[in-house]
C-alpha cells in the first residue's frame, strides 16, 4: 500500500514474561485472539516509559532520513530537467524505497547495538533457517485474500473484464519491474510501521495498543492518497492491523512483508485495478470498475470499498486464532 508521501527491547534487562493473552501452548486452545509474543517488561516504572523514548527518538530520525531521501532524488529531477511527475515512474521511485530501505536498516542497526546493546537479529529481517517459507506464506496469503475479494466484486458486477492487456514484452518487463519496485515499498512500510519502533512500542504498551497506533499512523498517513475517504483510511488501518499480527506471530518481518507485497501486486499488476488511488502498468489484464463506489472503492480501488472492509476483518480474525505460524527457534533464539 504506497503512500503518496513516502517520498525490541529496552535498556534494562527484566524477565522475559508472557502477555496473560499469549496463546502458548497451555492455552492455544482457547481460541485467544492474542498473538503468541513474548516481550520484555521492565520492572521499575521509570524503566518503563524508556522504549517510547526509543519510539520517539527513532521516528524523528527516521521521519528526517525519510524527506532526505526525498529531497535527494527529487534534486536528481530538477538537475536532470524532469517534469513534476518524473518522481512517481519506476527508476526513480525505486530509488527512493531502495534509499529509505537502506537508511532505515541502519538506523535500525544502529539504535539496537548501541542504544538496547541488542542484535540487528532481534529486528526480525535476516536470513534465518525458515525466512523463505515465512515469505512464500505471505505471498500466498496476500495473492490469495486479493484473489477472494477480486472474486466478490466480480460476483456482484463491481469489477468487468475483457481479456488480457495487451504489450507483448515489454508490457511484461513493466510488470517485472512494478514487482521490484512493490517489493523495496513493501519493505521500506514494514520496516517503518513494523521494525525497531513498533517494536519497542510492544516493550512498552504491549501488543495491543502497538498495533492500533501504529495501524492508526498506516491508515492516516494514505490519507493525502488520490480519491482517499474515511472508509479507504479505516481500510488501510485495518490492513496494518493484518501486517500487525503477522510480525506477532512469527516476531519476524518476512511474513508481513510476503503479505503486504502480494497484495498491492496482485491488485494492481496483476488485477488491473488501482493500489490506495494509484495506478500502476501496465498491467496482466484489462478491466474496468462499475457498481457503487462504497463496494468497489471506485477510483481508489478496492481497498477503499466495504469488501475490503469484510474480508480484512475476517483474515484478521483468522491470523489471530491459527496456530499456523510460530516463531522460529531461530528467532526466538536471538529474541533471547
Amino acid at each position: 500500500m504506497p503512500s503518496e508521501g513516502e517520498k525490541r527491547s529496552s535498556g534494562g534487562r527484566g524477565t522475559v514474561e508472557r502477555h496473560p493473552l499469549d496463546s502458548s501452548p497451555s492455552n492455544s486452545s482457547s481460541g485467544s485472539l492474542q498473538p503468541p509474543i513474548s516481550y520484555r517488561q521492565s520492572p521499575s516504572g521509570n524503566d518503563r516509559l524508556r522504549p517510547i523514548y526509543r519510539v520517539l527518538l527513532f521516528a524523528g530520525l527516521a521521519v528526517f532520513l525519510i524527506f532526505l531521501a526525498n529531497a535527494l532524488v527529487a534534486s536528481i529531477g530538477s538537475a536532470l530537467h524532469k517534469p513534476e511527475q518524473w518522481f512517481m515512474q519506476g527508476a526513480p521511485l525505486a530509488a527512493f524505497y531502495a534509499l529509505t530501505c537502506a537508511a532505515l536498516l541502519l538506523e535500525s542497526s544502529f539504535f539496537l547495538r548501541t542504544i538496547d546493546q541488542r542484535s540487528f537479529r532481534t529486528l526480525g529481517l535476516w536470513f534465518y533457517p525458515r525466512w523463505g517459507r515465512e515469505l512464500s506464506q505471505g505471498v500466498g496469503l496476500g495473492a490469495g485474500l486479493m484473489v477472494v475479494m477480486v472474486g466478490i466484486l466480480f460476483a456482484i458486477g463491481g469489477v468487468g473484464y475483457s481479456g488480457l492487456a495487451s504489450g507483448g514484452t515489454r508490457a511484461l518487463l513493466g510488470i517485472l519491474g512494478a514487482a521490484g519496485v512493490m517489493l523495496l515499498a513493501a519493505v521500506f512500510e514494514e520496516v517503518a510501521f513494523r521494525g525497531y519502533a513498533f517494536q519497542r512500542m510492544v516493550d512498552a504498551a504491549g501488543p495491543i495498543v502497538a498495533a492500533a497506533v501504529f495501524s492508526g499512523l498506516f491508515g492516516a498517513l494514505h490519507l493525502s492518497n488520490p480519491s482517499a475517504t474515511p472508509l479507504s483510511t479505516a481500510n488501510t488501518a485495518l490492513a496494518g492491523v493484518l501486517f500487525s499480527l503477522a510480525y506477532l506471530k512469527t516476531r519476524g518481518l518476512w511474513l508481513p512483508i510476503g503479505l503486504h507485497w502480494a497484495w498491492n501486486f496482485t491488485m494492481g499488476p496483476i488485477f488491473s485495478l488501482p493500489v490506495s488511488g494509484m495506478r500502476f502498468g501496465p498491467t496482466l489484464l484489462r478491466s474496468q470498475l462499475t457498481g457503487a463506489k462504497w463496494l468497489t472503492g471506485g477510483a481508489y480501488g478496492p481497498e477503499g470499498g466495504a469488501i475490503t472492509t469484510v474480508v480484512c476483518v475476517a483474515a484478521i480474525f483468522w491470523l489471530a486464532r491459527t496456530q499456523r505460524f510460530a516463531p522460529s527457534p531461530a528467532m526466538e533464539e536471538a529474541l533471547k
